[in-house]
């Protein structure tokens, strides 16, 4: 009877075993297929994650070369054929002897000068010339002052420090962060006023646009294509980019950037 109960108790034993065994193995196997599965899950986001940073890339800097081209066709063709255009109308004013045509003559190099000017603008906005003769600082003065004109809102622009160069295309990459900061502040936060800060301090320059318009709640626009082209761009030109906001109180953008090559 004692060797009957001792085999039931070993293959009681052992079954138990076998199940403990049997549940340990399919919970490592559970652990270790979750793992993996996780492990694969990331590397798609991290690949996913890549490809869209190379599509906004890629995107900026086609549409940059596109600005480029526009610019130059307004300055070159458009604003030369314009210029022309206007030598004409102010010579067919001077040899006419009519009085209405000498009038019409004048409204029509009235509308010219408020065309080229147009154009002047538009081209200045898609690739400002005092950026490359004088650097980020004088451009991004001169796009205030253009906004300024239209009375629609107040920019102040302040520096502390001398002013220096960066790589052009730094300088390009900051310019447009500043000019879509003050356009998305001009359509959608209801401000009135927007303040521009630069500082220059040996190698490093640090800039902020705040507005004091209604602002937002950030996690609401964090994957937004908007604020990924503020990044990719801040990114590309090896800087950092902070953007907080408070409903109610306004939005504050800040970028920070460790120039090693200004000259």
């Amino acid at each position: 009877m004692l060797e009957e109960s001792n085999s039931v108790i070993f293959i009681y034993f052992i079954g138990t075993l076998g199940m403990v065994l049997l549940a340990l193995s399919i919970i490592f196997f559970f652990i270790t297929y979750q793992k993996k599965m996780l492990k694969k899950q990331l590397e798609l986001n991290e690949t996913r994650a890549r490809q869209q940073e190379e599509i906004i890339t890629n995107t900026i800097l086609a549409q940059e070369n596109e600005r480029k081209r526009i610019a130059r066709d307004l300055h070159d063709e458009v604003g030369a054929m314009l210029s022309v255009v206007k030598l004409n109308v102010s010579r067919i004013e001077k040899k006419s002897e009519e009085v209405v045509a000498k009038q019409l003559a004048v409204e029509t190099k009235q509308y010219l000068d408020d065309v080229i000017n147009q154009v002047r603008r538009i081209s200045r906005a898609l690739l400002p010339p005092s950026l490359e003769k004088l650097g980020l600082w004088s451009a991004v003065e001169e796009l205030a002052s253009w906004i300024n004109k239209s009375e629609q809102i107040k920019i102040e622009c302040h520096k502390s420090g001398e002013p220096f160069r960066f790589d052009g295309m730094k300088e390009l990459a900051f310019f447009r962060i500043v000019q879509e900061l003050l356009n998305n502040a001009m359509k959608h936060s209801s401000a009135t006023r927007i303040t521009v800060n630069f500082r220059f301090r040996n190698d490093l320059l640090s800039f902020s646009v705040a507005d004091n318009g209604k602002g937002f709640n950030i996690e609401e626009i964090a994957s937004g294509l908007g604020l990924k082209n503020l990044e990719s761009r801040s990114g590309l030109a090896g800087a950092r980019f902070k953007l907080k906001s408070w409903p109610g109180k306004g939005t504050r953008a800040i970028l920070y950037c460790n120039n090693s090559q200004a000259g």
